[in-house]
């Protein structure tokens, strides 16, 4: 028998009443396991909450999460995470996806379970993890609280198993199959709203996560090189960063005669999480510096590396900074950093290497 249920009431849009109910939940002490099983999941919607999981897995508990794919809403973003999360908490997670067998039918719960030893609460309605679903939308949602081993827990339990069973345990090539599928999403869409000209539900002070790529590098527990390898492996995310500042080192490789060479070893890193180049691909990138125009080609070879050619450094004094700035897919305006700013940038925006005595490197 239901013991106690509630309205969870976000009929004001901004009141963020979801968000705040699923963050009290996550925070109990007695809390054991949670499990999501989500139409739609944006990591503008799952960074809401995302240290609050990440706690709530610290303590101990266990996160199990469903989403739909494949769909148009979900992002390679959402799907990332719960590889990020099963690489810093392995025994603790599973993260599954759905992705839709009919044109007309879709896959389509909005379920959120949190269980103690004692009682399992259930919020289910029409929020998804969503920017919308919980910070902006006006939403409406149950939540009801059973006794653990009831009849009632037992067919929420029944739903789950059911649900898993539809579900595929997440890789990194699924989420880079779905990216590129017709129903691949994206953070920031540049496609016209239905809505155009009407304005803009402000955040104002609100949380909004910042994007993956920044919450990867800011990670405090993983080595660099275990954040430079997710970050390798993400190439779909679809928020990049916008800039690169890369230093160039006194002496490159691909000289001859003792000379200094032109041939520029990129940071892992970069590969995916800036130029978007997965595993064995490769890709023809642009450099447009302001006298010359660089067509190349980048691959993102097994053992992570890549070497690029930059001629034009055969002409600067070094060590310099490389900037790109991202103008158009694959695009990149490119100026080497003015000598008299090299030290302040190179503090402000190079604060990453891959291992002792490499190059520094930084996204913004």
């Amino acid at each position: 028998m239901t013991s106690k249920a509630a309205l969870i009431d976000q009929g004001t849009p901004g009141s963020e009443a979801t968000r705040k109910r699923i963050i009290q939940l996550l925070e109990d002490p007695k809390l054991e396991r949670v499990r999501f099983a989500v139409a739609f999941a944006r990591w503008e919607g799952i960074g809401l909450i995302a240290s609050n999981i990440e706690n709530f897995v610290s303590r101990g508990g266990r996160f199990e999460s469903i989403y739909g794919a494949g769909n148009g809403i979900t992002t390679p973003d959402a799907l990332y995470y719960g590889l990020l999360l099963r690489k810093l908490f392995p025994s603790s997670i599973y993260a599954g996806f759905v992705e839709d067998e009919y044109v007309n039918a879709s896959f389509h719960p909005k379920f959120y379970e949190f269980r103690s030893a004692s009682h399992v609460r259930v919020i289910a309605g029409s929020a998804n993890l969503t920017g919308g679903g919980l910070q902006r939308n006006s939403e409406v949602s149950i939540e009801a609280e059973f006794v653990c081993g009831s009849a009632d827990d037992k067919i929420l339990d029944t739903y789950w198993r059911d649900v898993k069973k539809k579900a595929q345990s997440l890789t990194v090539e699924h989420v880079l199959r779905l990216s590129k599928s017709p129903g691949s999403a994206a953070e920031k869409s540049s496609a016209v709203s239905p809505k155009a000209g009407k304005p803009y539900l402000p955040a104002g002070t609100k949380p909004q996560p910042r994007p993956l790529f920044e919450k990867i590098l800011g990670l405090s527990k993983p080595p660099q090189a275990t954040k430079e390898k997710l970050l390798s492996e993400f190439s779909a995310i679809s928020e990049r960063p916008k800039n690169l500042y890369i230093q160039i080192l006194a002496r490159e490789t691909g000289g001859q005669k003792g000379n200094s060479g032109s041939a520029v070893q990129l940071p892992v890193a970069t590969l995916g999480a800036y130029f978007g180049v997965a595993r064995e691909e490769e890709r023809t990138i642009r450099l447009e510096f302001s006298d010359v125009c660089i067509d190349t080609n980048i691959t993102h070879f097994s053992n992570n590396t890549h070497q690029v050619r930059v001629k034009p450094i055969l002409l600067i004094s070094r060590p310099a900074i490389l900037h790109l700035q991202r103008i158009a897919p694959d695009v990149y305006k490119a100026n080497f950093i003015p000598p008299a700013s090299y030290g302040k940038t190179l503090a402000k925006y190079c604060h990453y290497q891959s291992r002792k005595n490499s190059r520094l490197w930084g996204f913004a």
